[in-house]
């Protein structure tokens, strides 16, 4: 395991250049975690040892050079951030630890602008959330931010929280009630120009904005509901952590597929 300060290094705006030539046979996720977040880049195929390999060299490449910070607000808390190489099954990620709030807050807004970067396609990588079986999706909110979405087909309604929605600029409509299993819970409805996973698209979506305690617990920024996927079929490959959204043929009625 190789640990660099980030002085040294800032490996993340190499990653989209340097593996544009390994990008058909791999895949690149964005994880959020308690601590910061990490890029990971994993061959698409269990026994593809070839671009595994030259993910992991390509990677630790990358580490070995001098390169700018990633952004702006990186560079200000530059000491209070860290870099760690790990090796996965199918490739390699660079994890990034802040030491303190503000450094986190740093980290994680590059992330969110490097899933927004991140080209369309009606599939999307996922992320398992540590610890757990659940899953959270890069969701881009009015084509300007993205931001992590617990995948929740239990949830009638899809729920962002209220930090995210203030920062966009989202006004209240009305107030409401968000029920859940400890009883009633505040919120607001409000409505989005648009709300996008992958090229799977909706216009003029209504939403709750609640502050639920388990988005806080998972590290995630909201909850998307039924009333989104019920207009997709949604297919997810756990071998290959990737959801597949595609337009529905059956009207008003979302099918899961589970591979």
């Amino acid at each position: 395991m190789k640990l660099l300060s980030a002085t040294s290094v800032a490996v993340f705006l190499t990653l989209v250049g340097s593996l544009n030539a390994l990008a058909d046979m791999s895949l690149k996720r964005f994880r959020f975690e308690a601590d910061g977040g990490a890029i990971e880049v994993e061959a698409k195929r269990v026994n593809d040892t070839q671009t595994r390999d030259a993910v992991r060299q390509q990677l630790r490449h990358d580490l070995r050079g001098q390169f700018p910070s990633a952004t702006p607000a990186m560079q200000e808390h530059r000491n209070r951030i860290k870099y760690k190489y790990q090796e996965t099954t199918r490739g390699a990620r660079i994890r990034i630890i802040a030491k303190d709030q503000a450094a986190l807050t740093a980290v994680q807004e590059f992330l969110r602008s490097q899933m927004t970067q991140a080209p369309r396609a009606k599939a999307v990588t996922f992320n398992f959330i540590l610890g757990t079986s659940l899953v959270s999706l890069p969701v881009t909110i009015n084509d300007r931010s993205t931001f992590l979405f617990l995948l929740d087909t239990g949830s009638s309604r899809t729920i962002l929280s209220s930090a995210a929605a203030d920062r966009l600029g989202i006004p209240k409509e009305r107030e409401m009630t968000l029920l859940t299993v400890r009883g009633g819970l505040a919120g607001s409805l409000r409505t989005l120009e648009s709300l996008q996973v992958a090229d799977a698209r909706l216009n003029d979506v209504e939403i709750g904005v609640a502050d639920v305690p388990l988005m806080q617990r998972l590290h995630v920024d909201g909850i998307l509901g039924s009333d989104y996927l019920r207009h997709f079929k949604v297919t997810i490959d756990y071998d290959n952590e990737v959801v597949d959204i595609e337009p529905s043929e059956v009207d008003s009625i979302s099918i899961l597929v589970i591979t």
